[in-house]
């Protein structure tokens, strides 16, 4: 057992490596499990970490240190496999976004190319094309904007998709069973997010929980 690690903190450390496989991900062998409620970003900037959250990584996983106790390793699985599958699409899609955006710029910056040499003194092309160059950072921003919507939903739409993937493979009332169970703790911020309906962060535990009973009602009987 590692140093400070309970035989429980092990067990869910255990569950991480077989989540990925489960999943069919890269896989995961964290060594050590951290307690906290905040993610510290630095310069003294941080960010509350949501009690339904797991932030899995190749040497240590951090969990909401009000959750300590609360969940039994089994009951952990389907939120760690929730937030390995989010966090396994955010990298294909960031380079879809950057490659994309980068293309269509180029695209754009050939055929006005073409269009100087066409229309313009030959030697002349290139002090045009200089000018434009503040332009050719905007269309890059604004494309790569555009991209991104298409490709990189926002966190909310992530997890209620991956939420869905997971509960096929685990059971739908597993997971809907660990949801229930965070809820019923009546943690603060639990509350608080089941006030506020914005679909661009995070989905709250209610959310989630309205996202995977509306799986079971679609189900045939």
């Amino acid at each position: 057992m590692s140093d400070n690690q309970s035989v429980s903190d092990e067990a869910i450390l255990g569950e991480i490596s077989s989540m990925c496989d489960l999943l069919g991900l890269r896989r995961l062998v964290p060594e050590k499990l951290v307690w906290q409620d905040r993610i510290y970003l630095g310069r003294g900037s941080s960010y509350p970490l949501p009690v339904d959250s797991v932030i899995a990584g190749r040497k240590k996983v951090i969990l909401s240190t009000r959750m300590q106790a609360v969940l039994t390793p089994e009951e952990w699985k389907p939120l760690i496999g929730s937030s390995l599958l989010t966090a396994s699409w955010a990298k294909p899609r960031a380079l879809k976004v950057i490659l994309g955006s980068i293309l269509i710029t180029v695209g754009i910056y050939v055929l006005i190319l073409l269009l100087a040499t066409m229309t313009s003194v030959l030697g002349s092309a290139a002090s045009f094309l200089d000018s434009f160059v503040p332009l050719y950072v905007g269309l890059w921003v604004v494309f790569a904007a555009v991209i991104s919507l298409y490709y990189d939903p926002s966190p909310y739409s992530a997890y209620l998709k991956a939420d869905l993937q997971v509960a096929a493979i685990l059971g739908t009332e597993n997971f809907l069973a660990t949801l229930k169970k965070i809820e019923s703790m009546g943690f603060d911020d639990v509350e608080k997010r089941d006030m506020k309906t914005s679909k661009i962060k995070q989905p709250s535990v209610r959310q989630r929980i309205q996202n995977l009973e509306s799986r079971v009602a679609a189900e045939p009987q």
